[in-house]
């Protein structure tokens, strides 16, 4: 793996921690764990449909359509890291980072796993945490969704991992340029069955420590690992008994000089660099499965968290949380007509923190924080909150034709003191045998960050953001396995947090509730089933998000503000045992602040400390993004054993992607110089081979 490469790795792990200079509190995003319209198949989920009967045979195979995630080109064999094909999605971070979906923030975003909140979901690296061979089912609800997902006013994202086979043991041993693993499965006894799989990075096999670059020294190359645990045990004929466990962790660490762009601009980060992130959980999950359809589902379960980001001299920020959950549903056919859903929850959050560290205020509506800077600041102390929700829900088949779904949630939280009583509806007419059309609406709130609300740092007094949903589409079927939706969508958001400056705050509250914002396009999904041994999609949506600061009744474009994208992806089965796919990617370039000048940086004395100076915030855009991603997999024999030869090239036409402009130090140093200007681009072209062998 070359340099830039290496520089590009770094910049996603400890740069971006550097830059926010804040605490990483994952206990918070550990509900915001990702395709709305939004199955696979790109039709818009507005109620979720629950399957009964035999619970192994639903539920230890993967379905039709999560299998082409994982067969994506350019995921990995990631079927998380293939929601990026899908209408609605883009990048966090340039052509990397968590999903931003619909014109929200990935931090409005929530992520369940088989009915718990989960903990991190994605590497730092992109890659999620989830071997191949364990998933089951991946839905994405980008917007008007029911009632069962709460802290949410982005997608909400329900990964379901499949139960063990209870067969004759078997493994599976993966061997890539980036990662390795193993996977385990077998049988127990009656009832019972189970599997366990570890996986770890390869990158430091093509990343050489020592190596410096544009002022930056890889000191530990970054390495991220994960396991994942389950057993499941028929308890007689209509109870199963599910217990799992699973964790993560990701490091790095590098050497900032000062010839370094960032520390250029933030001299008190040059020196050592180091992150730590892991996490660990477990969970006990009862299902019970009654007559007339009716499945009653309790889970309890723990995940700890653990952060530690060391940079500079003397600076650190480390953070150990633990989010404790109990939750319970019950699912009850009445009739041939109506499904009721009642479920309620409870979240404990424990947080213990300690940081010494530069203090910016600053949030995603801001170019750049270099300009909120207070000083530094440090503390050691414990932050503790409760959450509970209610909900309630009729999925009403009023006739064959005409679906009306009606649900209510209740949720409050004992930090902020607020407490949230949100409708959500949704509605759906086939209007032929082809045709069916659909509409939905929701309100919705999330807990605010954390390092907004922690005393000393943050506003304990902040409120939390909340989003109404308005949504409205319609699916046509054709024929030959071809169909097509349209969708169109609306997003109010209120009480989004402002950072302050310090000559406007005088009472030292930091941030305040006052930005609001909107975001509004349409999907259009087109899709062919796999026929002929060949299966397609195309998506292109056209979306536009703004925020405005309601201080200064200024409005302007959001960071994240994709107008159009394009996806096409396909794969076409060569013979029997080859296939090959492509996923081709255009989009609008991402919006960025032009760097307008040059001038003293205020905080230090350095005559080479100099700022850039910025124009209108996101008022300009880099070039077109466009990427093809093209994969192949061939199946054989190892002897007696089955085995995959797969091949993925990434960006396999080599396009200069600009994903970054900032200033360039190394012709610019003090305020009389020109402005000058460098671009940084994404990932050339990468091959990536991998060797998968079942025993």
């Amino acid at each position: 793996m070359n340099m830039p490469l290496a520089k590009k790795i770094l910049s996603t792990s400890i740069v971006s921690a550097l830059a926010l200079s804040s605490l990483q509190l994952h206990a918070a995003d550990a509900e915001k764990t990702t395709p709305s319209s939004d199955d696979q198949k790109g039709e818009e989920n507005i109620e979720e449909t629950y399957v009964y009967g035999s619970r192994r045979a639903n539920f230890t195979e993967i379905t039709e359509e999560a299998q082409k995630l994982v067969d994506m080109p350019g995921s990995f064999g990631d079927p998380l890291g293939a929601i990026y094909s899908l209408p609605g999605v883009v990048y966090s971070d340039g052509d990397g980072g968590e999903p931003a979906v619909r014109g929200s923030s990935p931090a409005d975003n929530i992520f369940q796993v088989d009915f718990l909140p989960a903990g991190y979901v994605f590497h730092q690296f992109t890659n999620s945490i989830f071997h191949e061979s364990i998933i089951q089912d991946f839905q994405m609800y980008s917007a008007g969704f029911g009632p069962e997902y709460s802290n949410v006013t982005g997608a909400a994202f329900n990964i379901t991992l499949r139960d063990p086979k209870a067969e004759q043991f078997h493994a599976i041993v993966d061997a890539s340029m980036l990662r390795s693993g193993i996977f385990l499965e077998s049988g127990l006894w009656k009832g019972g069955a189970f599997y366990a799989s570890y996986r770890k990075s390869l990158m430091h096999l093509f990343i050489s420590e020592g190596e410096e670059e544009d002022g930056i020294t890889i000191e530990q190359v970054p390495e991220d690992d994960d396991y994942q645990f389950k057993f499941v045990q028929d308890v007689g004929e209509n109870n199963k008994l599910t217990l799992s466990a699973n964790g993560a962790s990701d490091e790095a660490a590098a050497n900032f000089s000062r010839e370094s762009e960032f520390v250029r601009s933030n001299p008190d980060f040059e020196g050592d660099a180091k992150l730590l992130d892991r996490y660990v959980g477990q969970s006990v999950i009862w299902d019970n499965f009654g007559e007339s359809g009716r499945h009653i589902k309790l889970g309890v379960g723990s995940l700890t968290f653990d952060t530690d980001v060391n940079w500079g001299n003397n600076f650190f920020s480390n953070t150990e949380e633990k989010l404790d959950t109990i939750k319970g549903q019950i699912v009850q056919p009445i009739g041939k007509s109506h499904t009721f859903t009642l479920g309620a929850a409870s979240y404990d959050y424990t947080t213990k923190y300690k940081y010494r560290m530069i203090h910016f205020v600053c949030t995603e509506f801001d170019p750049s924080c270099d300009e909120t800077r207070r000083g530094e600041t440090e503390d050691n102390s414990r932050f503790d909150r409760k959450e509970y929700t209610a909900y309630l829900n009729d999925d009403w088949s009023i006739t064959d034709r005409f679906t009306l779904n009606i649900g209510v949630q209740y949720q409050e939280n004992d930090y902020t003191d607020e407490s949230f009583t949100h409708p959500r509806l949704a509605a759906s007419y086939i209007i032929s045998d082809s045709w069916k059309i659909s509409t939905s609406y929701g309100k919705y709130n999330r807990f605010p960050d954390i390092e907004y609300v922690i005393e000393g740092i943050g506003n304990p007094n902040l409120k939390s953001p909340t989003a109404t949903h308005y949504t409205v589409g319609v699916e046509n079927t054709l024929q030959n396995g071809w169909s097509w939706t349209l969708e169109s969508y609306f997003k109010e958001l209120e009480n989004l947090p402002l950072g302050l400056k310090e000559e406007e705050d005088p009472n030292h509250q930091y941030f305040s509730n006052e930005v609001s914002g909107e975001a509004y396009g349409f999907d259009l999904f087109v899709n062919k089933e796999l026929t002929d041994k060949f299966y397609t999609w195309v998506g292109l949506s056209w979306a536009k998000s703004k925020r405005t600061n309601e201080r200064t009744d200024v409005t302007q474009d959001y960071n994240l503000d994709t107008p159009l994208v394009f996806n096409w992806s396909g794969n076409y089965q060569l013979t029997h045992n080859q296939d090959i796919g492509w996923r081709w990617t255009i989009r609008s370039g991402s919006a960025y602040t032009p760097i307008v000048g040059v001038k003293d940086n205020p905080y230090f004395e350095d005559e080479t400390a100099v700022l850039p100076e910025y124009g209108e915030p996101y008022s300009d855009r880099l070039p077109t993004y466009s990427r093809l991603d093209i994969r192949y997999k061939n199946e054989f024999k190892i002897g007696k054993y089955d085995a995959a030869f797969i091949v993925d090239v990434i960006n396999a036409l080599n396009q200069k992607n600009v994903t970054e402009r900032s200033l360039d130090y190394d012709k610019v140093n003090s305020p009389d110089d020109d402005v000058a200007i460098e671009e940084e681009e994404g990932r050339g072209i990468f091959p990536y081979l991998g060797l998968r062998v079942e025993f």
